[in-house]
């Protein structure tokens, strides 16, 4: 079962966040919560999650189009300011095969129509104490934000208890997920072993009415 491999894997955090949000009702209503729609039929989603691009080691979490929108969503439980330059490597790419695969002519007199990119890390490590934090490629140039023909920017939202309320009440899945991770860390700085203090949590989260339908 699902909660065995995330036992044997450290990265239990990102792992989770996977499982949830690979099920198309539960992105699509974090999208929801998001943006304050009220898209109702997850077919409207494309997946369009990126494989290993082995050249690049790149792999992102979660990646759809909806609402003439291209959505990167990507989980981080230790703090990585590159994130935006990730995200420039990642669009480019996706720009490519979905240009690609429309035969699209770039080199035409006609302006070619473009997803608008958003990207988002979902991030619940510690450092981070603000709700929002926004994080610029141009924040990595020789002349500072603002400058140079380049920008990227990535939106952390931190996913850690007690941040995004609002947040949190618009998407039961994304709150579950905080609970359950926060229980796991309380319970490892209580002295818990790493499997021990999965349990545990599992246990408190059924309890508690969290997660009862897959935990």
């Amino acid at each position: 079962v699902w909660w065995n491999k995330i036992r044997q894997n450290r990265k239990h955090k990102d792992r989770l966040f996977r499982y949830l949000f690979q099920d198309k009702r539960n992105l699509l209503e974090l999208y929801n919560a998001l943006h304050d729609s009220n898209y109702t039929n997850p077919e409207e989603l494309e997946v369009v999650t990126m494989e290993d691009v082995i050249f690049m080691k790149m792999k992102n979490d979660l990646s759809f189009i909806i609402d003439s929108r291209l959505n990167l969503y990507e989980h981080q439980s230790t703090w990585n300011p590159n994130m935006p330059l990730r995200g420039l490597f990642y669009f480019s790419r996706q720009y490519e095969g979905l240009l690609g695969a429309e035969d699209a002519d770039v080199y035409g007199t006609k302006r070619v129509p473009l997803p608008t990119p958003e990207y988002i890390m979902f991030y619940n490590g510690s450092g981070m104490e603000e709700d929002r934090r926004a994080l610029y490629l141009s924040d990595s140039f020789s002349m500072g934000r603002g400058s140079g023909a380049l920008e990227c920017t990535c939106q952390v939202i931190n996913v850690g208890r007690g941040h995004n309320r609002e947040l949190m009440d618009k998407c039961r899945r994304l709150w579950e997920y905080s609970e359950f991770v926060s229980e796991i860390e309380a319970n490892i700085k209580k002295g818990l072993g790493r499997d021990e203090a999965i349990q545990s949590a599992i246990d408190r989260c059924i309890e508690r009415g969290i997660l009862t339908d897959i935990l």
